[in-house]
């Protein structure tokens, strides 16, 4: 059935900045596919006059295991994953690129007036995800009625599933979120719109499980990772060319199904509601 949201949907208004950093958090199964992605679009970007810095944060090292499920090759074992995604272009590309061989610190993200950053998280764990979305806070030191300087768009699978959520704010009052006449400027953080990605999984609680190991318990699909770097690269892409309309995307690979949330005064708000039902006591 034809979701008929996105006929009224508006779209999303980005600030216009001659500085741009793009984050990619997480260099893992999804982080490795997007990279290429990023890094294409930064080089597109600087071409057309943008100062365009890539920064890849990842604590972890390439392994043989990872070959068949992540974007990189056996020259590249034993090497920082963040180093060596980063070596990859800056060398072929001329991308400005650095590499973070630790987990990410929202202290890392500096207030900057001139500038817009893009914080693309690509983690798996409840604590990694948390650390992203408190970068957000950045969008408070300013004026309620600016355009946010910092956007977070989560990546997140399961064993056949996948979703993407786009978000800049953390602010729960729906009144914050009122679309203006050229379109909406500002959206509930991923962490909002899903609460439940920041409740930690049974394994993370338990032990330390690398990323290849959580696949294997949850037998992902070789394909899934693949897919959400897509449809991802795809929000970024609008994203830049100003064409963006939807903030959720959600798809089953099992059973070949999709759908997404689209950027509409309506469906902002029934987000919101739904967080307010949640926290209001019975």
């Amino acid at each position: 059935m034809f979701n008929y949201d996105y006929l009224e949907a508006s779209p999303l208004i980005i600030r216009q900045a001659d500085s741009i950093d793009f984050w990619l958090i997480g260099a893992g199964g999804t982080g490795s596919w997007l990279s290429y992605h990023i890094a294409r679009l930064a080089r597109s970007l600087g071409k057309s006059g943008k100062k365009v810095q890539l920064a890849i944060a990842d604590p972890d090292i390439v392994e043989e295991a990872n070959i068949s499920r992540q974007a990189f090759c056996d020259k590249e074992i034993g090497l920082p994953k963040a180093q060596a995604l980063v070596l990859r272009y800056s060398i072929a590309w001329g991308v400005d690129a650095t590499a973070f061989v630790q987990e990410f610190d929202p202290k890392l993200i500096r207030r900057a007036y001139d500038k817009l950053t893009i914080l693309v998280g690509c983690v798996d764990t409840a604590a990694g995800r948390s650390a992203i979305n408190q970068a957000l806070e950045l969008n408070q030191y300013y004026s309620r009625s600016e355009i946010p300087r910092v956007w977070y768009l989560d990546c997140g699978n399961y064993a056949a599933a996948g979703q993407i959520l786009l978000g800049s704010s953390l602010e729960t009052d729906p009144e914050f979120y009122n679309f203006g006449g050229l379109g909406c400027a500002r959206l509930p953080s991923p962490m909002l719109q899903a609460p439940d990605l920041l409740k930690p999984k049974p394994e993370e609680l338990t032990n330390n499980l690398s990323c290849d190991e959580m696949a294997m318990l949850n037998l992902q699909s070789e394909s899934v990772n693949v897919r959400v770097a897509a449809e991802a690269a795809d929000y970024l892409y609008r994203m830049a060319a100003g064409n963006l309309k939807r903030f959720a995307t959600y798809f089953d690979l099992e059973s070949g199904t999709g759908r997404s949330l689209y950027i509409t005064q309506q469906s902002v708000w029934t987000v919101l509601k739904s967080i307010a039902s949640e926290i209001t006591p019975c």
